[in-house]
């Protein structure tokens, strides 16, 4: 079986939910302009919904690798189970008529249009960037040891839920905990100034109420802050959208220019408000350019996109560092850079080896359903089972591309769409690959299968 270099670049558009669910497009992986059937994701009122549903699609193929759709018509949603389904951790949380923040968890990745759900990544002969940033954090090397899950911002605001969580999590011998912290509003009681100006909070939990929760069970805490993606502060101030340099124009609605003053301020102000609660982490999800419209960024080099990245994650690293410098900064990318790097550089920006210097912990979303199902596995070559192979694929390809700083490494898992084989798996693939935490992804956090598959998982002695 050969195999190509198509995989899904994740994400959803659930802004603004006033009226119909968008969908998500999925652009389809061809060498050739031709016309292909997809089913599509779409969200309503914060919670993702799987839609049994056809797009025609023209397609044709672009200077990146990555086709367009051109023409899209689809079908009604006829979804029946929606409820039981998870929303893509890239996607930010949507927003109802009302203007309340509903916490959807996307797989993380939100402009106002709706937003690339697959892209055809090719490989390229340059080698991948390796420019040393001067920041640099002083940690230990040992690989991290720490695994959990991610609860919402509702679950968070629920002791219950919240102390069941984290029996549960130690009944495997997990030690750490996500919650989330900010997508397009903030969602704890900040105070933050600027977010209390625009009104951007949206509090759903007391920040210092659960770490104290959390730090009487010995549980990590990691505050997951969705970064570039923010049709909150983008709204309120038009201005710190990403630009086109030469026409003006807005290029991705939503999505902040990470280089732009204010946006960089406001975030830094609620970034700084965890570090002193005494969050032990924190990871910037949504770190990197849109998807949603390629062509359109393209206006930027692959090393202009990775300085306004850059930007971003330096800000956050002087802010840690000013207001709790125990706190460990981490970053969530795309599982793809550990399979064919230099393309998905020049789409995302999203430079993992040139940002390793800055943070303490990269988090790859590992997710075996986010490969195309025929490619990247052939059973009658690859070791072990698919998820097996997957992750495992991707953390060994991530290590070769960070040397030295891959004692960073942390994946996320999928815990969603899982069966207790499902999740064995991917955890033996963690610890094969030389690796120790993890974290899984279920964004209605139902870690029921979870729990029944590691409840007899031994940490190995490396780990401990």
């Amino acid at each position: 079986m050969k195999k190509t270099n198509t995989h899904k670049i994740l994400g959803y558009i659930g802004q603004n939910a006033t009226s119909l669910p968008r969908p998500i497009e999925r652009i389809v992986s061809s060498k050739k302009t031709s016309v292909r059937q997809a089913s599509f994701v779409e969200t309503h009122h914060g919670t993702m919904q799987l839609a049994l549903a056809t797009l025609s699609m023209v397609v044709a193929v672009s200077q990146y690798g990555v086709v367009l759709a051109s023409r899209i018509s689809a079908s009604e949603s006829i979804c029946g189970v929606c409820s039981s389904i998870p929303a893509l951790h890239s996607a930010a949380p949507s927003e109802s008529a009302n203007d309340e923040v509903l916490q959807t968890t996307r797989r993380r990745e939100v402009p106002e249009v709706p937003i690339a759900a697959r892209a055809v990544l090719n490989k390229a002969p340059r080698s991948p960037s390796r420019r040393i940033v001067s920041a640099s954090p002083t940690r230990t090397g040992l690989p991290d040891n720490h695994a959990g899950v991610y609860l919402t911002a509702s679950g968070m605001g629920k002791d219950d839920f919240l102390t069941q969580t984290m029996q549960a999590t130690g009944n495997f011998n997990g030690n750490a905990l996500v919650f989330e912290a900010k997508g397009d509003r903030v969602v704890f009681n900040s105070t933050a100034p600027m977010a209390m100006k625009l009104d951007l909070i949206r509090s759903q939990f007391d920040l210092k109420h659960t770490l104290k929760i959390a730090r009487d069970r010995g549980i990590y805490t990691i505050a997951r802050f969705v970064s570039v993606s923010d049709s909150g502060i983008t709204r309120a101030l038009p201005e710190t959208q990403l630009h086109d340099p030469k026409t003006g124009h807005v290029i991705t609605p939503g999505y902040i220019d990470p280089q732009n003053t204010d946006a960089l301020q406001y975030n830094s102000e609620v970034i700084c408000e965890l570090a002193k609660a005494g969050v032990d982490e924190i990871n910037l999800d949504y770190i990197r350019f849109s998807t949603s419209n390629i062509y359109a960024t393209g206006v930027f080099s692959a090393e202009q996109k990775a300085d306004r990245i850059e930007a971003f994650i330096r800000m956050a690293r002087e802010t840690i560092d000013r207001c709790g410098k125990n706190t460990k900064l981490g970053i969530s990318t795309f599982a793809i850079l550990g399979w064919d790097y230099n393309v998905n550089v020049q789409t995302l920006g999203q430079d993992v080896v040139r940002f390793a210097p800055l943070v303490d912990v990269i988090s790859p979303m590992a997710y075996p359903s986010m490969f195309n199902p025929n490619e990247y596995y052939n059973p009658g070559v690859d070791k072990g089972p698919r998820a097996y192979h997957l992750v495992y694929r991707t953390m060994t390809g991530y290590q070769e591309l960070l040397g030295k700083d891959a004692w960073k490494l942390r994946p996320w898992l999928q815990g969603y769409f899982v069966t207790m084989k499902n999740v064995q798996d991917q955890v033996q693939a963690v610890t094969d690959a030389g690796l120790c935490g993890f974290m899984f992804w279920n964004a209605n956090n139902n870690y029921g299968t979870v729990y029944s598959a590691l409840k007899n998982w031994k940490v190995p002695e490396k780990c401990k």
